[in-house]
């Protein structure tokens, strides 16, 4: 898994490393996350988002009026409602989506959309970031494919700055103190969330000390054993929107003596909490803030 996550994080910074060299130079050759090859005679007029967090990066990077259409849960920023809802990624309204006639369409590895409209005839994008360090990656590939590369660069540069100033913050508040065991759930199966993932990662610039360990995978389902044998002492809800509650664990075998559950340390995130920490987009920074405000109340 490490081994992958080299080679690929390795194979975007060269990427990256050309589009620097190349932001206004086109066509534009790209090798997607499938391994597909992704050619642009220039930058895309008419752009159809099927990720959120991508819809949010196309925003970001100045390019919201580009966009023709949407998947249903890019809902950020609000005016990106008015377009045309298209589906998931996972069922898109394919007939809608070729009808809108696209000149790029970005959707994520894993849902299969990506040969479905490539079949179609159309020009498709497929990858999502995984990690903190793929998000910035990704960035400035967008830029770079939106003509936009000096705007990512700076995008890039202002997230970072206002995350490591966040990061400082919470060190300095735990002068030298462990950071607490923390249990994010991400749904009560329970799935959570391993060290090397994206939000394990925003976990330990928060200052927290995942009781998920690395070996057990990015969103392992975890046996509830372990998480009363880790005894964390902080549970943050992601899945509190639908329906979990602190109320609710003491139900689960075990949890009512969780030094979480006991000492009154579990958050219960709102809908907007829970998507600005599971995006891969550039509200990071934000989402860094709610995890250290949930974790260390009154530091940042």
């Amino acid at each position: 898994m490490h081994a992958v996550r080299f080679f690929r994080s390795a194979l975007l910074s060269f990427i990256l490393l050309i589009l620097s060299m190349a932001w206004a130079q086109w066509p534009l050759l790209l090798i997607d996350e499938l391994g597909r090859e992704v050619r642009l005679e220039g930058p895309p007029q008419r752009i159809i988002s099927m990720v959120p967090s991508h819809t949010e990066k196309v925003c970001a990077l100045g390019a919201c009026e580009r966009l023709v259409g949407r998947d249903t849960w890019s809902d950020h920023p609000a005016e990106v409602l008015r377009l045309p809802d298209l589906g998931s990624a996972f069922s898109p309204d394919l007939e809608a989506l070729v009808a809108l006639k696209p000149d790029l369409v970005l959707v994520d590895q894993f849902s299969g959309a990506a040969q479905a409209l490539e079949a179609l005839g159309l020009s498709v994008y497929a990858g999502t970031p995984q990690t903190l360090e793929a998000l910035f990656e990704y960035l400035s590939i967008i830029g770079a494919m939106l003509g936009e590369g000096a705007r990512a660069e700076a995008l890039v540069a202002a997230i970072r700055g206002e995350m490591a100033a966040i990061s400082a913050t919470v060190i300095e508040y735990l002068a030298g103190a462990p950071a607490p065991r923390v249990f994010y759930e991400v749904d009560p199966s329970p799935y959570s969330v391993g060290p090397s993932s994206f939000i394990g990662g925003l976990l330990e610039l928060a200052g927290a000390q995942n009781i998920v360990s690395d070996g057990l995978g990015d969103f392992p389902l975890l046996d509830p054993e372990l998480i009363v044998l880790a005894n964390p002492e902080v549970i943050l809800l992601a899945d509190a929107p639908y329906g979990v509650s602190a109320a609710s664990l003491l139900d689960r075998p075990g949890w009512a003596q969780l030094a979480a559950v006991r000492d009154g340390r579990v958050v219960e995130f709102s809908q907007v909490q829970t998507d600005l920490v599971s995006r891969t987009g550039p509200r990071v920074a934000q989402a860094l803030r709610v995890l250290a405000e949930a974790l260390h109340p009154g530091a940042v």
